[in-house]
């Protein structure tokens, strides 16, 4: 880390200080600065920006920046910190993107709901919002979400004509006797949302994609600061319910940390449970969706088949299958009265996938359309990872050994065995393959779990029944804290800010991991036919809710 510290330590900076294990947290006091600073930094190997994350201080009228930086090899992070003016004609800072394209929609996020104005950024525009919140920056402190609520018909119309415009703009730019048109493609789903596929062709040939998002959006960071620190939860579980437990593992982290408590080891235990079930119940959906892009609808019923003993996991603990509320700041909510009879359906679930993985294997991983569709086609190598920020499942499948779990070890992680799960070709059949991997994985991690629970109870060292929550306190003080997971499809980040004695949060950043992965689309599209769109777009693992969130 003295590296980094050293090429911080160039710059006129506030503080450059250490953050955990493997971040340096630092604050550049020229903004100026900022651009020579990042081009320092990548040539030490920080190539990959997480996210931006603006907080509003409107009583220090001021908007602070932060920059998740990421070495992705070598696992060593910069936390950077930049005061803007909060005034909207003077709120501005120069573009990473040209040096960091994985900050291209993060920029474009930070813009749209703050006005951050990213000098230099090759297309700044309003992004994930509806037009009715443009140029109002719906997330700054003084933004009136009664009043804008209030105004119902006027919003619905502005959405309106926006689609028109669009309409008109296509109609009148291509040629209606040519084979140049431009298709809206996309799945539509009433609980995670739509998006919609920009796809402009030349026939069945595929000239470039624009993916559009934000058709539901929820404007979730704003609600989790509309609760206190416990019922935040209900908002960051729902990121994406096909991994429910998570986020809120995710979230719960960043609150202890601020306040100080170090959660139980049973806690610690119970939390690489529930993640590891929730990641298995994702995994099976993403496995059938794969096959069900191509048609073959059979798959997907095996996996949900199996997935259901997971959710009885999931359902026996919470008394919910799909929105748990099961983990919560302090540890995880509930007690186990019985924990060898909970033991017993998860025994249940893992034998249902121990009885079906060999047929799995045989009937569809070697599916002879599937391969022949998916086989070297759709890759992303190494460096595309770190360029875009491909994360999780994505990035492990093109060899990259990435892994949070590993990497940041967190809850009971870093007491457990377990290693980097790869594939080597990062084409689409890969991003299947490792999936597959990674429920063998899940499955054995759970049975570590198991087995430390166990041990824990028989040395009189655990309680089932009393050991799940410490006690939080009700007023939090003031702080900050970022804190990572590896989630389902890779790594989530949260940056939580708290002010002195407050019951909810100042300010809570939600990253997850589709947001890259669907910005990418175009340069994984381009090029193919109309055919491979389904094919390549599920092997993304992508999820609408996180999208929207």
């Amino acid at each position: 880390m003295e590296k980094l510290k050293n090429i911080l330590n160039k710059y006129e900076t506030e503080y450059v200080e250490d953050y955990k294990s493997n971040w340096v947290k630092a604050k550049l006091k020229n903004k100026e600065d900022l651009l020579n600073l990042i081009k320092d930094l990548k040539e030490a190997g920080v190539k990959t920006c997480s996210t931006v994350s603006p907080t509003d201080f409107i009583d220090d009228n001021k908007i602070e920046v932060n920059y998740f930086l990421e070495n992705l090899k070598d696992k060593k992070n910069v936390w950077l910190k930049v005061d803007l003016p909060r005034e909207l004609e003077n709120c501005e800072i120069d573009s990473i993107t040209p040096l960091m394209p994985s900050a291209k929609w993060h920029e474009l996020e930070a813009y749209s709901t703050y006005g951050v104005k990213f000098k230099g950024h090759p297309n700044l525009r309003y992004f994930l919002i509806s037009r009715d919140y443009y140029g109002k920056f719906p997330f700054r402190k003084d933004f009136d979400w009664k009043a804008h609520e209030k105004n119902l018909i006027e919003n619905v119309n502005s959405i309106s004509e926006e689609f028109f415009e669009e309409y008109e703009e296509n109609e009148e730019t291509f040629d209606k006797e040519g084979s140049r048109t431009v298709l809206n493609w996309g799945p539509t789903h009433p609980a995670s949302g739509p998006i919609r596929l920009k796809v402009y062709v030349n026939g069945e040939n595929i000239e470039k994609v624009d993916a559009d998002i934000g058709y539901v959006w929820r404007a979730l960071e704003n609600l989790a600061e509309r609760k206190d620190f416990i019922g935040t939860i209900v908002a960051v579980e729902r990121i994406c319910f096909m991994d429910n437990p998570n986020p809120m593992i995710c979230y719960s982290q960043a609150v202890e940390e601020i306040a100080g408590k170090e959660i139980t080891p049973f806690a610690k235990f119970m939390r690489v449970i529930l993640g590891e079930t929730g990641r298995i119940a994702s995994h099976l959906i993403s496995m059938g969706g794969f096959f069900g892009t191509m048609g073959l609808q059979t798959f997907l019923m095996w996996c949900l088949d199996v997935r259901e003993y997971f959710l009885d996991v999931l359902e026996d603990y919470s008394g919910a299958r799909i929105a748990t509320a099961c983990v919560e700041p302090g540890g995880v909510r509930y007690p186990l009265n019985d924990y060898k009879a909970w033991f017993e359906t998860l025994n249940k679930a893992i034998n249902e996938w121990e009885r079906v993985k060999d047929d799995i294997n045989d009937i569809f991983l070697k599916n002879p359309l599937m391969v022949s569709r998916a086989k070297d086609n759709g890759i992303f190598t190494k460096d595309d990872v770190e360029e875009f920020y491909l994360a999780g499942p994505i990035a492990r499948a093109s060899g990259f050994k990435t892994d949070v779990r590993i990497d940041e070890p967190y809850a009971g992680y870093g007491e457990l065995e377990m290693d980097y799960v790869t594939c080597e070709n990062g084409d689409a059949r890969d991003r299947l393959f490792i999936i597959v991997k990674e429920v063998n994985q899940s499955i054995d991690l759970i049975k570590q779990a198991m087995k430390k629970i166990e041990e824990g109870v028989e040395a009189g060292e655990m309680n089932p029944a009393k050991d799940h929550l410490v006690r939080m306190p009700r007023r939090m003080p003031a702080g900050e804290a970022v804190t990572r997971v590896e989630w389902a499809r890779g790594e989530m980040l949260m940056h939580l800010v708290t002010m002195d004695k407050s019951t909810s949060p100042y300010r809570l950043k939600l990253r997850a991991p589709s947001v890259n992965h669907t910005m990418v689309l175009d340069r994984l599209i381009s090029g193919k036919t109309l055919s491979d769109i389904p094919l390549l777009y599920g092997s993304m693992h992508i999820c609408q809710g996180d999208l929207d969130r």
